[in-house]
């Protein structure tokens, strides 16, 4: 059983076919999955196919093997961070859409989760998205917005969200078309783990997702960053604002 073949009848059928494509791995990332409903944060009937579904203006929101494999990442990435620090992590969803890997995260940043305490800050440039990721956790999963685990705001998602930086972990949930120089800056200084859809410099249409680590000293070719391709994948494009120039 493949990817684009993990379908499901309900939440808990479609994270045991994730599970059985040996998509999910890890028990934490099993059980985040089955606690968030994706129907809870996907409008359409097919919430449960395993494929991207639209959610308003050509939006859309990620396939849930996608959402598994961006999981598991951040979940590594996480644990050993909290081996190495007992205090509160801090993690930054880049183009939160309709809010479903925002509930994930803030679900791991509880103080009664292995990896809390913790917050998460979610943000996406369309105002409406933030609004429909606020709405589906008021609804849903409320707690972690009236404790404060999760913050949302409108902005420009390759800016970042200077104010609260460092994170120990980043995830990007649209395409960057040229590497993110800004958000991977904001990322902990010895080890905070980015992850990162971004476009081929050659062909725009071909997407890889990666892993990038921000390194505590410079290796031997002087580089700060350790980058690791992980797979081809197919996302929206993270949002360009327009210039000054197209504005006016």
């Amino acid at each position: 059983m493949k990817a684009w073949t993990c379908h499901g009848r309900n939440q808990r059928e479609l994270v045991d076919h994730l599970r059985q494509a040996q998509i999910i791995q890890s028990p934490a990332v099993q059980h985040v999955m089955e606690q968030i409903d994706r129907a809870h944060y996907c409008p359409t009937p097919a919430a449960y196919q395993d494929a991207p579904q639209p959610i308003g203006h050509g939006q859309t929101i990620s396939a849930p093997h996608m959402h598994a494999h961006a999981l598991e990442e951040l979940y590594q990435a996480l644990s050993k961070r909290r081996q190495q620090t007992t205090a509160p992590l801090n993690v930054l969803d880049v183009g939160c859409g309709s809010g479903y890997l925002t509930a994930c995260l803030g679900q791991w940043m509880q103080s009664s989760s292995s990896l809390g305490p913790g917050r998460v800050f979610g943000m996406d440039i369309h105002s409406f998205l933030v609004e429909q990721t606020r709405h589906n956790l008021q609804k849903h999963n409320g707690d972690l917005l009236n404790n404060d685990i999760i913050q949302l705001q409108v902005a420009n998602g390759w800016e970042g969200w200077p104010s609260e930086a460092p994170f120990d972990a980043i995830h990007v949930g649209a395409a960057a078309e040229t590497f993110p120089w800004t958000l991977a800056r904001q990322l902990q200084s010895d080890g905070g783990v980015m992850i990162v859809p971004i476009a081929s410099s050659e062909d725009n249409s071909v997407q890889h997702l990666y892993r990038v680590v921000r390194c505590s000293e410079t290796d031997e070719s002087g580089e700060e960053f350790r980058v690791t391709q992980l797979l081809g994948v197919r996302y929206v494009p993270l949002v360009q604002p327009p210039s000054r120039e197209e504005k006016s």
